[in-house]
């Protein structure tokens, strides 16, 4: 009998399978995945060039990249921060900050050259994360049920359940997971019966559940701020007023019963309330999270203020932080943090410039009808937006490559739907 060989698709597709269950505990996996991947794209591009030199291969696969300009514009969030060399004085921080962009620039390419998949092979690695994300839960949850009493009281001190790797991540994979298994749980796939949708509906609802206990503010919020988009499309295209009225009053009911029934989030919630009063009071010299967020985020508009055009370049940042915050938030001189606010970051480090490049990035994937008219890619959207406000997300090679690999794997499976 006679077996199939491997393919670049088959390498594809065990690269972001790779790619996205290492991402929740393993970085040297992900990076491992990574590079997987520019393999797949380089043995297609090679396969599409046959009898040309390496060289002629790689010239080829660049010019395929820049005529697909969604992918194209995905790599000015490489440039927006490499041109700030130019007026960066410590260089040896703009070249720390700066390779943590540089998968901006490869992944784009490797995912304008690698094999277009079957539907099937996109469902695989749907089903794949949300088992992943299930089974590292499972281990979370009983953690936490051997010592609840002591995570709960870590919990009213701004300390996360213990989760793989960092909770915020975490946490958003798991709201990943829900946009992406919901949409398909709709559709006829599975692996070898219909019987599974069940079960892959329970795993669903399991996930819903534990993020609520989880309690990471940022992720319950980007979790109902993707459902009220869902049920806005779901009105905007059905006219549907009664389904849609009824999802609107569990979006407001939910939280409530989970505040109610949860003490995991009661003791998060309190938490903040408790980190908000203290802000105001400018009380300093202790470890409040919120209150050094707010504070991040003072420093870096009154950064952005002074250089508003180029902002103090990447390379400058971490010292521009730890001078205003001495100037101004001085009790907090000891711990100074940059700031936690994607869009403001971007602004403190490379000024209106360096948004306006970024936002070109971030926005002409979305303007194109492909890829706006995919439920999952435009979910992903508000997702990353809300992680974008309340964190730096592209500047740690954990939340880059969340933001990199599904804004390109979403995009290709919508390249595949049409």
């Amino acid at each position: 009998m006679r077996t199939r060989s491997l393919s670049p698709a088959d390498l594809t597709l065990v690269a972001a399978i790779l790619l996205a269950v290492s991402m929740i505990f393993s970085p040297f996996l992900l990076s491992v995945g990574m590079w997987v991947l520019v393999v797949a794209a380089l043995w297609e591009a090679r396969r599409a060039t046959p009898g040309q030199s390496w060289i002629g291969t790689l010239g080829w696969s660049v010019r395929h990249l820049v005529q697909q300009r969604a992918y194209l514009a995905v790599t000015l969030l490489f440039w927006a921060f490499f041109i700030s060399v130019f007026w960066s004085a410590d260089q040896w921080f703009w070249l720390e900050r700066t390779r943590i962009r540089i998968p901006f620039l490869v992944l784009p390419w490797a995912f304008a050259n690698l094999p277009q998949l079957e539907l099937r092979r996109y469902a695989d690695l749907i089903y794949t994360m949300t088992v992943a994300l299930c089974l590292f839960s499972v281990g979370a949850l009983v953690n936490f049920l051997l010592d609840p009493v002591t995570i709960l009281s870590g919990l009213g001190e701004g300390q996360p359940i213990p989760v793989p790797r960092h909770h915020i991540r975490f946490s958003l994979m798991i709201v990943m997971a829900l946009v992406s298994g919901g949409w398909l749980w709709g559709k006829p796939a599975y692996w070898r019966s219909s019987k599974e949708r069940l079960i892959f509906g329970g795993l669903l609802v399991f996930l819903f559940v534990a993020v609520h206990i989880f309690s990471v503010r940022s992720a319950l919020i980007a979790l109902y701020a993707v459902l009220g988009f869902s049920t806005f499309r779901f009105l905007f295209r059905t006219r549907q007023w009664l389904i849609g009225s009824i999802a609107l009053l569990f979006l407001l009911a939910t939280p409530i019963v989970a505040y109610k029934a949860l003490p995991s989030v009661q003791q998060r919630i309190g938490y903040m309330l408790y980190d908000w009063e203290h802000f105001k009071s400018s009380k300093g010299g202790e470890s409040y999270s919120d209150s050094e967020r707010f504070v991040s985020l003072d420093i870096g508009v009154h950064i952005w203020l002074d250089n508003k055009i180029l902002g103090v370049g990447i390379g400058d940042l971490e010292k521009a932080t730890l001078d205003k915050t001495i100037e101004r938030h001085p009790e907090y001189a000891e711990t100074p943090k940059l700031p936690h606010n994607q869009f403001l970051y971007i602004l403190a480090a490379t000024g209106l410039l360096g948004l306006f490049i970024s936002l070109v990035a971030f926005i002409y994937p979305m303007l194109q009808p492909v890829y706006r008219n995919f439920y999952v890619f435009m979910a992903f959207q508000v997702i990353v937006f809300i992680s974008f406000l309340v964190e730096y997300t592209l500047e740690t090679s954990i939340g880059a490559a969340f933001f990199l690999f599904y804004q390109l794997w979403w995009m290709r499976m919508s390249e595949r739907l049409q």
